[in-house]
């Protein structure tokens, strides 16, 4: 009786696995030449509203980050006690994330702000980030041109991008606003949500997205993690294509 019916179970499976959308896993690549370790300072609350928490946000935010190939990203409790050894309570200025970067001895520091939390449904998260890194370590490999294009992507989620090729501090500005509610919100939350385990119904993990303010913030840490790479692929192709004009003006004969 088992015989006859491991026919049918395997067929089953086939079938189930077949209905499903197949799962794509992506993958997001820093543009460095070698690998970095960042950190992330706890979120700055100027929502208005006192559930907003810079410390899960920051957690959400250095998840999302390690997703990212060649970068690593220290604990938050690290960077918490870096900050107490420097009685420092937050960052106010420009020197305050230097000076913490170099304490902490990372390659970039992210500092950041909540600018907008509503967690009823539909949810909405409005989230301003700042990278601060060393401008002579950060050395971009080679890199195809051709590739670095914009995509629609972020923009469907009004994804600003700031201060793409700087040498001022900080080198990269990302800011993001979205509301669950939003189509161009939906349409991200839908390719984020799928594959994510928490249910074998599409429809189902979407909408999960949308109630649910903890897994809405993983899903705008995921969103802002990549604005923030994306910005520097962008920053490092705008300082290949400025050292290429500049060294092909100094080639260039005098003429008499």
């Amino acid at each position: 009786m088992i015989g006859r019916r491991a026919p049918l179970l395997a067929l089953l499976v086939v079938l189930l696995v077949g209905c499903q959308r197949p799962v794509v896993q992506r993958t997001i690549e820093a543009p460095y030449g070698e690998r970095q370790v960042w950190a992330v300072v706890p979120l700055e609350n100027e929502t208005g509203s006192r559930y907003a928490d810079g410390l899960v946000m920051a957690d959400e935010l250095i998840r999302a980050l390690e997703q990212v190939q060649a970068i690593d990203v220290l604990p938050l409790n690290r960077v918490l006690q870096a900050m107490d050894a420097l009685k420092m309570p937050r960052i106010e200025t420009r020197d305050d994330a230097i000076h913490l970067r170099e304490a902490l001895g990372v390659d970039a520091l992210v500092v950041g702000t909540m600018t907008h939390y509503d967690a009823y449904d539909p949810p909405k998260l409005g989230v301003a980030l700042d990278l601060y890194s060393w401008p002579a370590h950060a050395r971009p490999r080679p890199i195809d041109i051709r590739r670095l294009t914009w995509e629609p992507l972020g923009d469907r989620a009004g994804i600003r991008r700031g201060t793409l090729y700087s040498m001022q501090q900080p080198v990269t500005t990302v800011s993001g606003y979205f509301d669950a509610a939003g189509v161009g919100t939906k349409e991200l939350i839908d390719d984020y949500a799928y594959g994510r385990g928490t249910t074998p119904n599409a429809l189902h993990e979407s909408r999960l997205y949308t109630i649910n303010m903890n897994l809405f913030q993983a899903f705008v840490s995921h969103e802002m993690g990549s604005q923030i790479i994306w910005a520097e692929w962008q920053r490092l192709a705008r300082a290949i294509r400025d050292e290429r004009r500049q060294a092909a003006a100094q080639e260039q004969p005098a003429t008499p």
